[in-house]
């Protein structure tokens, strides 16, 4: 609830905004986010705890300060009215008239004395009851107790003490701002009481009378509170330097997040360096622009140019000696940048190949030479897998032997940043086939949840190679991930496993590989702790498909439909969920997916597993088994050459009109017959059916109508 600036509060008893404020010494960019989102989660829950209404809130944060102002918080909390009942009547009173002591203890607990207490005629029979009425309390109170124990309970990816009370905060606080409309909601910690002074950007400071006026206040200090507002305001900026500049920006979505968590007020300043810097690898030159110095490279036709923002934050006074400033820190890393790499041209990349035998990947596994050797083997062994998938195998071993050369290169020992994309610059400057050089280059692909994965199939299977490798290792000598736990990203290189092999359509049995990856490890793995670390891996890799489709679209229990064999081609896999998803929402697929389930329940209860052997229609007896037979029969070999063309979502259909046969099945025969033979061969035929359709999917895992 908004009022104009300095207006006093003339009805307490009405709703107002509160506002908290915490100054602190500058804060991680990485901390900020994070910070905003606890305070405004716990501010929410104290208040809702404390039957404290408001209408909503909005948070505020810089390096120097988290704050959340609350819009209309009600002046007192609700009053609650609560009956709590206790032990059966009969034990009020003793046999000689005295309230007993289960009476006495009751009433006690909630701070009344036993003749307060009722009796209460309950599903239990009558119990002693009592009424407890809590009033509505002040909100101020409320406010400052919430205060201090959101702010306690602020938790931060590192924490620091600076008191003598040893409280653990991201950096030291210094200051407390807490009003409700224009009144104070006062509360001291760590020796810091609250106050009405807000500090500017450039050391200003100003009293503020009321809550609401929190954003105008900063504001008129050159501080622009809001995140939103600051990332608009850079970006317009950086879009009106990059104009004067002669090119366009590299929009960098984390960069421009962190240049927001660490400014209050981003002014973008345009920079340059020289042409002859240009002659460095594209990728070095960004990286240092973007990840050392946090600058915007500028760009002309997709190439850097000798161009750049910086961002400083603060108005414009003294733009020159900042740009120069800028500048001058730049150029002293692009020659840095130049000396380590004129210093890895004076050989091929090849060359390096014989350092990896110093360079220790992991003790139990060995040097990154020996982790080399197991890459390329299994990329040969994977080739094995793709049958007749085109694939050029020479550039495949090319790339999977010279994938880790570039470790040892000093612009990667300096740049770490850089691995991979530097073995596909350097294989370039060598002379080397694109398709290697890519290969190279995106070896480590993909690195993130949405960023792309290798170009090329020879660069995919590399990769593919690398990761099952790192991950069999890991499992193996029990690296394995737990909670946020993961040195050796092995989640993400799962991901990309999976993403890799569905989104480049590879052919590849997924459990034959992960076999393959744990036969190439140092240690022998007697066959009982192989088994149970290979069904670990493919667990964990189906872990990360099961994402992977979830984000598609698909429900769980569609995708627990097909988990079966799932793995071993991984591309049929998301034919089948397709498939099943759309055949899924037609009519007569739900009352079919419930007669499946109860075909699929029979021969559990019954134990039987044996569906081998012929099954003709002189073993059964009734009409409708027979008819049965006979459909399942015509239907499966046009089911079968559906499958082999991939036509998964045909063979569902074809299979939907099974549905009034075996409606009448169940309707006219009792499967558990009296007669052994009987009773096995109509076991055998709803064997039949059921192991038909799993060949697609089990629809015995679906759950209740198709999602929406």
């Amino acid at each position: 609830m908004l009022r104009k600036k300095n207006s006093p509060l003339k009805n307490e008893s009405e709703a107002q905004d509160y506002l908290l404020e915490i100054g602190l010494e500058p804060l991680p960019a990485r901390f900020l986010s994070l910070a905003l989102e606890s305070l405004a989660a716990n501010i929410s829950e104290a208040l809702k705890a404390s039957r404290l209404s408001f209408k909503s809130l909005k948070t505020f944060g810089t390096p120097r300060r988290l704050a959340v102002l609350i819009e209309s918080v009600a002046p007192k909390s609700e009053a609650l009215s609560e009956k709590f009942f206790g032990p059966p009547a009969s034990r009020l009173k003793n046999p000689d008239g005295s309230y007993s002591s289960a009476a006495e203890g009751f009433a006690r607990k909630y701070n009344v004395t036993a003749d307060q207490l009722l009796i209460e005629s309950t599903a239990k029979g009558e119990q002693l009851a009592i009424a407890v009425n809590r009033p509505g309390r002040a909100c101020r109170e409320i406010l400052a107790e919430a205060a201090v124990k959101v702010i306690s309970s602020l938790e931060f990816p590192k924490s620091m003490e600076w008191e003598e009370t040893r409280f653990k905060f991201a950096r030291p606080i210094r200051s407390f701002v807490s009003l409700w409309g224009t009144l104070p909601v006062s509360f001291s910690l760590v020796g810091i009481k609250t106050s009405r002074v807000l500090r500017g950007l450039n050391g200003e400071s100003a009293k503020i009378e009321n809550a609401s006026d929190y954003e105008k206040i900063l504001r008129n200090m050159a501080v622009l509170v809001s995140l939103e507002e600051r990332r608009k305001i850079l970006i317009k900026k950086l879009d009106w330097a990059a104009g004067e500049g002669g090119g366009s920006w590299d929009k960098d979505e984390d960069l421009i997040s962190e240049i927001v968590a660490m400014t209050e007020h981003p002014v973008p300043v345009l920079g340059h360096f020289e042409q002859k810097f240009l002659e460095l690898p594209q990728p070095l030159i960004s990286l240092v622009l973007k990840k050392q110095l946090k600058f915007f490279p500028l760009m002309r036709s997709g190439r850097v140019i000798n161009a750049f923002m910086g961002v400083r934050d603060g108005v414009s006074e003294g733009q020159n000696l900042v740009r120069e400033g800028f500048e001058r820190v730049l150029v002293a890393r692009l020659n840095d940048a130049v000396f380590f790499f004129e210093k890895d041209r004076k050989r091929p990349l090849e060359s390096y190949l014989e350092e990896l035998k110093r360079v220790v990947y992991q003790k139990d596994l060995g040097t990154m030479a020996e982790k080399a050797f197991r890459v390329e083997k299994l990329t040969k062994d994977l080739i094995g897998l793709l049958g007749d998938f085109p694939v050029s195998e020479d550039s495949c071993a090319e790339i999977s032997r010279l994938c880790y050369a570039d470790l040892t290169t000093n612009l990667v020992k300096e740049f770490p940043e850089l691995q991979g994309t530097l073995g596909g610059v350097y294989a370039r400057l060598d002379g080397k086939d694109e398709r290697i050089a890519l290969g190279l280059e995106e070896f480590y692909f993909p690195i993130g949840p949405k960023s792309p994965i290798p170009t090329t199939v020879e660069g995919s299977i590399a990769s593919l190679a690398g990761k099952l490798d790192s991950i069999a290792g890991c499992f193996a000598v029990g690296l394995i991930p737990t909670g946020s736990a993961d040195p050796y990203a092995l989640r993400r290189q799962a991901f990309g496993i999976i993403r890799i092999s569905l989104e480049r359509q590879l052919p590849i049995d997924l459990e034959k590989a992960v076999s393959l990856a744990l036969r190439n490890q140092p240690m022998n793995l007697v066959e009982d702790r192989f088994l149970r670390l290979r069904d670990e891996i493919l667990d964990f890799l189906w872990a990360r498909a099961q994402s992977f489709f979830e984000e598609k679209g698909f429900s769980v229990d569609e995708i627990r439909a097909v988990k079966a064999g799932a793995l071993g081609r991984l591309n049929r896999t998301y034919l089948r969920l397709s498939a099943l998803k759309a055949v899924r929402k037609e009519s007569d697929f739900e009352p079919l997916a419930i007669s499946f389930k109860r075909a699929s329940n029979i021969l559990k209860q019954a134990h039987y597993a044996n569906g081998d052997g012929v099954l003709n229609a002189e073993s059964l007896t009734e009409p409708s088994e027979i008819a049965l037979l006979k459909i399942l029969t015509e239907m499966e070999e046009a089911v079968k050459e559906k499958i082999e063309s991939d036509d998964f979502e045909g063979s569902l259909k074809t299979l939907v009109q099974i549905k009034p046969h075996l409606d009448l099945f169940f309707e006219k025969v009792m499967v558990m017959a009296d007669n052994p033979d009987l009773k096995r061969a109509r076991l055998k035929l709803l064997a039949k059916l059921v192991g038909l359709f799993n060949r697609i999917a089990d629809l015995s895992e679906l759950q209740g109508a198709s999602p929406k």
